[in-house]
């Protein structure tokens, strides 16, 4: 006489086994996908973040030195509406006074020549220290920002309360009241991002 163990006794066959682990397999790339996506969408935000902040001290920074701005015939208050490949390139050049980032000589006060510009996709931020130097040793170039697909700069004068695309104090005598500046900075969707700033000029920021 044979003996056969109950069905409750056998093990498991193949082919359960193959679907079991087929199973915790397809579970596996679920969590681990969902995982995935969640961390990749927190280091975005997380980078997006840090980038706003870099520009927003970027802005404050301009605003700061924009807001010192003082009018000097030999060097006169300038801003240049220009274009590049179709979009915005201005360039704001000014006296500052103050103590500034970027220079060896930033321990005391000092009186400098500042220009914001474009180049390509770069905000330069260019600082002449000896206003009578006829060599570049006295000039600090820094990179304020990157990605930049336009930098437009709009005035205001305040007798007129007019805005403006340009900006000559050797025909006004004076310093624009309030700049509008637009930074437009290239992203992976269609739209660019764009960030502005209202400063006043001649008053802290």
């Amino acid at each position: 006489m044979s003996f056969r163990p109950a069905r409750s006794e056998r093990g498991f066959t193949l082919i359960e086994v193959v679907l079991a682990v087929a199973l915790v397999a397809v579970i596996a790339t679920m969590v681990f996908s969902g995982l995935y996506l969640t961390t990749s969408a927190i280091d975005r935000t997380r980078a997006a973040a840090a980038e706003e902040q870099i520009l927003r001290s970027t802005l404050r920074l301009m605003a700061e030195e924009l807001a010192m701005s003082v009018n000097h015939p030999m060097a006169p208050w300038l801003g240049i509406n220009a274009q590049v490949n179709g979009e915005q390139a201005d360039t704001v050049a000014f006296l500052s006074v103050g103590q500034f980032r970027g220079t060896d000589s930033a321990s005391e006060t000092e009186t400098v020549r500042i220009v914001y510009t474009r180049d390509e996709d770069r905000l330069l931020r260019i600082v002449r220290r000896n206003l009578y130097g006829i060599n570049d040793e006295s000039i600090d170039q820094l990179e304020l920002a990157v990605k930049v697909q336009g930098f437009n700069v709009r005035y205001y004068d305040r007798k007129t309360n007019v805005w403006s695309d340009e900006w000559d104090s050797r025909a006004r005598a004076s310093v624009p009241s309030a700049l509008l500046i637009e930074l437009s900075l290239s992203q992976e969707s269609p739209e660019p991002r764009i960030i502005r700033e209202l400063v006043s000029v001649g008053v802290p920021s």
